[in-house]
């Protein structure tokens, strides 16, 4: 399909046409001028609180382009999303007012944005939002980002969601043209042409990304930022229906909107709208605006959202002046009215400083206690197999395995499984279990994975549940958000963690971030699966153990499995979980064989494992490095004499601190063993744990070491690709045991 881009700017449009048609009756036309001068009157209050220094930070202004967001927003219905900007207070006034069904109502919600702006308790997102950040995501407003294109991908997630629901709901994205020429917009319009999504894409084209001009203007010193006028000839690039719009007449909007929202309703098609409207302030109030002209700013002055609705009211003899100026009047008592709410709130609790960064972990005892029974079990199982395929006569490693397995299922009633294998099951049992589990990312479906770790899932599940996306991995992440936001329980796959670098703005600010900045009212139950480590020879850009990095951010859990056993129960937690969840598994351990319980149990997050007892050293690591140590700790008994135990942390965040305390307490030593870099990362973050933990008595794990801790880790080099630089590079068996030895 190749589609014409609709161009209606030259079009006359009555509003008159409108209401004679039933399409909208008066007193709604009526209210979008009230929308609008509020919008406005908003913009124009918080324009001189910012100068007293009575909100504070950055704050960037929507007026000009009222028409935009209330002609929009009038042609959804309340079941329907939107996701917002930087520049998204007529966005969220214009939803809040469609919600509300009293005066009370309506001026509670722009009381409620206006103490949001002062970082208030009172306000939507309880001051942690703020200007950039607000949003009422029990009211469809999926909230608006600081980060110019980090919102679209979240609202493509968001559509995914609702199509999959069978919700009939649409979502609207606005953006603007700045967010036009970053990657999240051209890998979330190319998703979003793909999955065949109800989104409706509205370009705010203010012809500014904060200094620099859209297309060439006649300023001195100025750039552009384009070769092309319109946005609109890009919907070409996609295969998708698009259309220019006059973003300062409401009406122009209404009727784009309602079109495209019918065309998303019906046919699960996104339309891309590209409006046409200016900015009044600058970017921000900073902003100088030399980059434009007086006489520019005059003509589109002239053209002004209220004079153009103004204009029609009053020339198709809909309304008096008397009326217009009684709506101005209320509107402009309205945004006073909200003014003073907001001075006169309360200031959140400091108290309160870290609420909300989670949602509390509930799991169900049962499974828990199933857990703790089967877990003894499966590692004296998986010491059976070992044992088994070194005693086996069968002739090729094959017929072993099949051998030995069949012993084990036979004695323990356990399967032996390797690590790929786990994690497949427990999709697979999730999927079952919870029709809103789905799994999309590259090569995820036919091809069963890059390292097979979700073969067969397509089979069962199809394509509606695992979705193989473009190799886009702030589209495939950010639409996990908007998923998981809508209801969703989304598991996304990043092919390497290397690669989380790309959607590593999706990840945090979105993903992370959300439910805090918008005052606990949002849940983000999304698992980001991906695999890191060396072992495979494939250099730097596809080998690193980047855990660090994301244990930094709040409202991230991250979790590296060891084993097959492990790998099943800590992913089924994972995505039960509230929270978003990165689970790393290592390239190098798909083939490892254990023990699995057939059918249904978790391990919680959170809580570590003891892989060997011990009294004379305490070795604490995860992942790969958690069976090297424990190898090391093997080899110090038998040929040393050193009894060591191993803690395998199993989910790095969050840390469970008081089981390495407790050993550290009673060994007195501390090595820890991680694959990541040694600088700022996870053996240091332990080792300062323990010395700063404090004990019921209150004496310190400072006050038990006996030796000065030790921090095995990589080498300070990127991943090299020969594979002897490659093991030479990371912590070895050989490593632990003379590290130790050389402690004692």
């Amino acid at each position: 399909m190749d589609f014409e881009i609709e161009d209606t700017r030259k079009n006359v449009l009555k509003l008159k046409n409108l209401i004679d048609a039933g399409a909208v009756t008066l007193q709604t036309a009526l209210d979008w001028l009230r929308t609008i001068h509020e919008i406005r009157f908003f913009e124009e209050k918080v324009f001189d609180l910012l100068g007293q220094n009575i909100i504070k930070g950055a704050s960037h202004l929507y007026a000009g382009q009222e028409a935009v967001a209330t002609g929009a927003i009038a042609a959804i219905t309340e079941k329907d999303v939107i996701g917002s900007t930087h520049r998204g207070h007529g966005h969220c006034g214009a939803i809040g007012n469609k919600h509300a069904k009293t005066e009370e109502q309506r001026r509670q919600h722009w009381n409620r944005m206006m103490a949001e702006l002062m970082g208030k308790q009172t306000g939507y997102c309880g001051g942690r939002g703020g200007s950039m950040h607000i949003a009422d995501v029990s009211k469809g407003n999926l909230g608006s980002t600081g980060i110019v294109g980090g919102n679209i991908p979240p609202a493509v997630g968001a559509a995914l969601a609702e199509k999959y629901k069978k919700t009939g709901a649409v979502v609207l994205s606005f953006f603007g043209d700045g967010s036009t020429n970053t990657g999240s917009f051209h890998e979330s319009m190319n998703m979003a042409s793909v999955l065949n999504i109800p989104l409706v894409a509205i370009i705010e084209n203010n012809l500014y990304g904060m200094s620099v001009p859209y297309q060439k203007v006649e300023v001195e010193h100025t750039g552009c930022a384009s070769n092309i006028t319109d946005i609109a000839e890009r919907a070409h690039a996609y295969n998708v229906p698009a259309m220019i719009v006059d973003g300062q007449d409401v009406v122009a909007v209404f009727l784009a909107v309602t079109k495209a929202a019918k065309r998303a309703r019906e046919k699960s098609m996104m339309t891309i709208i590209e409006c046409k409207t200016y900015r009044w302030y600058g970017h921000s109030r900073s902003d100088p605006r030399k980059y434009r002209t007086k006489e520019e700013e005059q003509a589109w002055h002239d053209r002004d959202p209220i004079i153009v609705l103004s204009k029609k009211l009053i020339t198709e003899k809909l309304a008096t002046q008397e009326q217009l100026d009684e709506i101005k009047q209320k509107a402009n008592d309205t945004i006073e009215a909200a003014t003073q709410f907001g001075i006169d709130s309360p200031w959140p609790d400091v108290a309160d400083l870290e609420k909300d960064v989670y949602v509390s972990e509930t799991c169900e005892s049962a499974l828990i206690d199933k857990e703790r029974q089967t877990a003894a079990k499966a590692v004296e199982a998986t010491a059976a197999f070992e044992k088994a395929m070194a005693a086996s006569t069968a002739k090729t490693k094959k017929e072993k395995t099949k051998q030995s397995q069949g012993k084990i299922k036979e004695q323990f009633d356990l399967d032996i499984m390797t690590m790929g294998q786990a994690v497949i099951a427990a999709q697979a049992e999730e999927m079952r279990r919870d029709k809103n589990v789905i799994l999309m990312g590259e090569d995820v479906g036919l091809y069963g994975g890059a390292y097979q770790a979700s073969k067969g899932l397509v089979q069962e599940f199809g394509t509606d549940r695992v979705i193989d996306t473009a190799i886009s991995e702030a589209a495939i992440v950010g639409a996990g958000v908007g998923a998981a936001i809508r209801g969703i329980r989304p598991i996304t796959e990043i092919m390497y963690v290397d690669f989380v670098t790309i959607a590593s703005d999706q990840l945090m600010h979105n993903g992370a971030f959300n439910r805090y900045m918008f005052g606990g009212h949002a849940k983000v139950p999304m698992v980001v699966r991906t695999e890191g480590g060396v072992g495979r020879c494939i250099a730097a850009h596809h080998s690193k153990s980047l855990e660090p990095w994301l244990i930094n951010i709040p409202g991230l859990y991250v979790v590296m499995p060891s084993t097959p056993y492990d790998a099943k129960g800590l992913l089924k937690a994972a995505i039960r979980s509230d929270n978003p969840v990165v689970f790393i598994e290592h390239k190098a351990t798909y083939g490892q064989l254990g023990a699995v319980p057939a059918g249904d149990y978790i391990i919680p997050l959170g809580v570590a494992d003891i892989k060997k007892p011990g009294n004379d050293v305490t070795i604490v690591s995860y992942s790969r490095m958690a069976m090297w140590s424990l190898q090391a700790a093997h080899l110090l008994a038998e040929q040393h004499g050193i009894d060591a135990e191993v803690i395998d942390l199993r989910t790095l965040k969050p840390m469970d601190i008081d089981t390495v305390a407790e050993s550290v307490k009673k060994t007195g030593r501390l090595v820890t063993v991680a694959e990541s870099f040694l600088m700022c990362g996870t053996g240091r973050e332990i080792t300062g744990r323990f010395m700063e933990y404090e004990f019921a008595d209150g004496s310190h794990g400072f006050d038990y070491l006996d030796a000065a801790p030790v921090n095995l880790a990589a080498a300070d080099c990127p991943p090299p690709m020969s594979e002897p630089l490659e093991l030479a590079s990371i912590p070895s068996v050989d490593r632990i045991v003379k590290a130790v030895r050389k402690m004692l």
